[in-house]
């Protein structure tokens, strides 16, 4: 409850930043929208070692408080689908140097789930303007722009179907039967993203954005070392995306 109360404290800080009344022709200042985006979604560093890319998807609430500066309310998620665990290798028996030999997990499943609350801030480098469709004047009108942000990352890293690798020796081989109970890292953790990206207004209510973040999340994943994974901590990713916005009106125009 205390980290709702905190986010929720953060919106009201960010909403009641004054918004100029005396909009440009065919601009966005003062404007709320609401939008939809697809990324690709990247791990780096010691979260690469147990996933590839995957997709993300999300919509968001957006406020253009000024012709350069937006506040957005975002919500995402992601699946990371399969995970590496799943084609890990451990040695066996354990108890027995010499006969060593390595071995799989013929129904490891492992799968990663992101749902995400954020609150971001972009600043435009340029006022907005809208672009020109057709005639002589025709041109395209990107506005680029540094976004950063923060808030709570909901994950779950969900693993069963692990052979256990320390066994004993029975001289009947190894017992694939005989698996880790299935278990899952989940938490809520703060995280924090930054980048760039350029808006295109087709009109003063549809816009499009391309961006890139780097998103740092706080939180970890316990290690596996018989299966080769260490302890990851903290989480990041990298993703790059394409969003599409509607601007529904001005606040407290009539």
């Amino acid at each position: 409850m205390r980290r709702i109360g905190v986010c929720l404290g953060l919106v009201l800080l960010l909403i009641s930043v004054p918004v100029p009344r005396a909009e440009a022709a065919g601009g966005v200042s003062g404007k709320v929208g609401i939008g939809t985006f697809v990324d690709f979604n990247f791990p780096v560093f010691s979260l690469k070692d147990r996933f590839q890319m995957a997709h993300k998807w999300g919509g968001f609430i957006t406020y253009a408080t000024s012709g350069r500066t937006t506040v957005e309310l975002e919500y995402h998620r992601s699946r990371f689908d399969p995970g590496r665990l799943q084609e890990s290798r451990f040695l066996w028996p354990e108890d027995n140097p010499r006969t060593w030999r390595y071995y799989k997990s013929p129904l490891a499943r492992n799968y990663m789930t992101f749902n995400s609350f954020l609150v971001n801030g972009l600043y435009h480098f340029k006022e907005r303007t809208v672009s020109s469709a057709g005639g002589e004047g025709a041109h395209l009108d990107a506005s680029p722009f540094l976004v950063f942000g923060g808030g709570f990352y909901q994950y779950r890293n969900s693993v069963s179907g692990l052979v256990y690798p320390g066994q004993p020796d029975l001289g009947k081989g190894i017992d694939e039967t005989l698996t880790l109970a299935p278990f899952a890292d989940t938490d809520v953790a703060w995280g924090f993203n930054i980048g760039f990206g350029a808006e295109v207004l087709m009109d003063d209510r549809v816009g499009f954005d391309i961006r890139g973040r780097f998103n740092f999340i706080i939180a970890e994943l316990k290690p596996l070392e018989a299966y080769g994974f260490k302890r990851t901590y903290p989480m990041s990713l990298i993703d790059f995306g394409l969003s599409m916005k509607y601007y529904l009106g001005t606040i407290g125009k009539r």
